[in-house]
């Protein structure tokens, strides 16, 4: 069909004579042809601008005809079909009868009526969600694409837009009309998704993110739900289960945690808490306070596990909560059984030992068969150790984060060196555990 008429070797700069030559070589609908020359003239739809060439176009061939001119006669009666019904009254004055209207080569003159069909669907589907803004979103065929970008190329056209921008501009205008919702381009609470080539529309619902912190006060409890190969589970509470009542909260599919490292289920998470993000899948619900939804949780497990959801979080802050874990040093308190015994000059001597001591440790055997097996270097800042008994003593350890304390005490076989078995001399054993402080840097830059 574009094989003829002004083959561009630049673009018009009159864009009614630049409408005009594509209208020689292609039928467009109102909405494809204003599109082509979208950034010119302000407060105006494609579609108004495509009618008003298209009018210009007929004016200035009218003109032509009036003044004589067969040759403006004749381009007239060619270009009636691609203009449309616009040109129909003109068309039977001077030639009598209806031209046979073409489909518009872009989107085959079903672009103003989809985007319409697309706009109720999506109010459709948009009443009843607790949302206060939205993002469009449209997937455009790569043909129709192709073809939108043929006509650019050939003939220049640097005032167009893409039909993608079009049809999201044209659903959020009267999204916003008929809900009074607002665009979102950061972090929108819905999606709107429309597929051109069906116009159906697929209203997704974004994730909520909430930034928190996490205390586990009993022993016993995971942070993630532990079910066994054979489809028990391992341990009776979890973090997540205490979590999931998020999911009920904002009604959404699910609640997933993303936790700054993890402890054992048999160690205690007190003092400054854990930091976590909370990921509450497809919410219908968004308006629900932070207080209230912390209220929730905490009703769930009281004595168990304690939360404090602070505030929203931002998807790029998931990856940096996760990855926190060797950013930060910890502080444990560990309850320590000595075979044989231990004396007060011991702990001094353990004390002065570990006093910015560096610690060679390959995985624990206790976990070996889940993670990789690899040797890693962590740092102990400080030890401050006091007895407890004649074989017990109670330590507070500072160390870099991602150091296995339980293995710092026993020493694993020799598998963490140094350790508190090699440096008493006799086997030690950590009986009882706790994180009392989870701190930001080393301590250098506290």
């Amino acid at each position: 069909m574009m094989g003829s008429a002004g083959a561009a070797a630049g673009a018009s700069p009159d864009p009614v004579e630049a409408a005009r030559r594509l209208l020689r070589d292609v039928p467009l609908c109102d909405n494809c042809l204003g599109r082509m020359f979208a950034l010119l003239g302000r407060g105006h739809s494609n579609a108004e601008r495509g009618r008003a060439l298209k009018l210009a176009v007929l004016m200035r061939l009218h003109a032509a005809v009036r003044e004589g001119s067969e040759e403006a006669r004749e381009e007239l009666r060619r270009l009636a079909p691609n203009i449309g019904p616009l040109s129909a009254q003109l068309y039977r004055e001077l030639f009598g009868g209806e031209p046979e209207y073409r489909a518009c080569y872009i989107c085959g003159s079903g672009l103003a009526e989809g985007i319409e069909e697309a706009a109720r669907e999506a109010v459709r589907q948009l009443r009843g969600l607790d949302v206060s803004s939205f993002l469009v979103a449209a997937r455009v065929p790569p043909e129709l694409r192709e073809r939108e970008d043929s006509l650019k190329t050939r003939y220049g056209l640097v005032y167009a837009e893409s039909i993608a921008a079009e049809v999201r501009r044209e659903v959020s205008k009267r999204l916003q009309a008929a809900l009074g919702l607002r665009p979102e381009f950061e972090q929108p609470p819905v999606i709107v998704e429309v597929d051109l080539s069906t116009w159906s529309v697929r209203v997704q619902r974004m994730p909520l993110l909430i930034r928190g912190r996490y205390w586990k006060l009993g022993r016993r409890v995971s942070q993630a739900i532990w079910v066994t190969r054979r489809g028990e589970r391992r341990y009776p509470w979890s973090v997540e289960d205490s979590l999931a009542v998020l999911a009920e909260a904002y009604m959404g599919r699910d609640a997933v945690l993303h936790g700054a490292g993890r402890e054992d289920a048999d160690v205690r998470m007190l003092g400054t808490g854990r930091p976590f993000i909370v990921e509450v899948k497809e919410p219908a619900r968004r308006g629900l306070s932070l207080r209230a939804a912390e209220a929730e949780v905490n009703r769930r497990a009281p004595g168990l596990v304690e939360v404090r959801l602070e505030a929203p979080a931002r998807r790029q802050e998931v990856a940096e909560v996760k990855g926190a874990e060797g950013r930060h040093s910890k502080v444990y308190r560990a309850l320590v059984h000595v075979e044989g015994g231990v004396s007060d000059e011991e702990l001094r001597r353990l004390e002065e030992f570990f006093r910015g001591r560096g610690v060679r440790q390959r995985t624990p055997r206790r976990v070996r068969h889940r993670r990789p097996d690899i040797v890693r270097e962590r740092i102990v800042y400080a030890v401050s150790a006091r007895r407890a008994g004649d074989a017990l003593f109670e330590a507070l350890i500072h160390a870099e984060g991602g150091l296995y304390i339980k293995e710092l005490v026993s020493g694993d076989e020799g598998d963490t060196e140094p350790s508190f078995t090699s440096v008493l001399g006799r086997q030690a054993t950590c009986l009882e555990l706790d994180v009392v402080a989870i701190l930001p840097g080393r301590p250098e830059n506290l």
